[in-house]
């Protein structure tokens, strides 16, 4: 498996373009962490009723809840 530290990476993401539409699933890039960050890969998630409230009050790329790998190489 190829390291991907230091590197910015392409991933999948939910986003809502509108308030109450349906979510999008989109390509996104997301940068190296910077000091005092941490990047972990996401293997599952799920939507809590708080991310459902504020998806329906305005556009925003969600937080999921996630259960994370804990290998540094991924």
């Amino acid at each position: 498996m190829s390291s991907s530290v230091g590197q910015v990476i392409r991933c999948k993401a939910a986003v809502a373009w509108e308030a109450g539409k349906p979510l999008v699933i989109e390509e996104v890039e997301v940068a190296p962490p910077q000091k005092m960050e941490v990047r972990v890969k996401i293997l599952v998630t799920a939507l809590c009723h708080t991310d459902v409230y504020f998806w329906e009050a305005k556009p925003r790329v969600l937080e999921f809840e996630e259960i994370q790998d804990s290998d540094p190489e991924n």
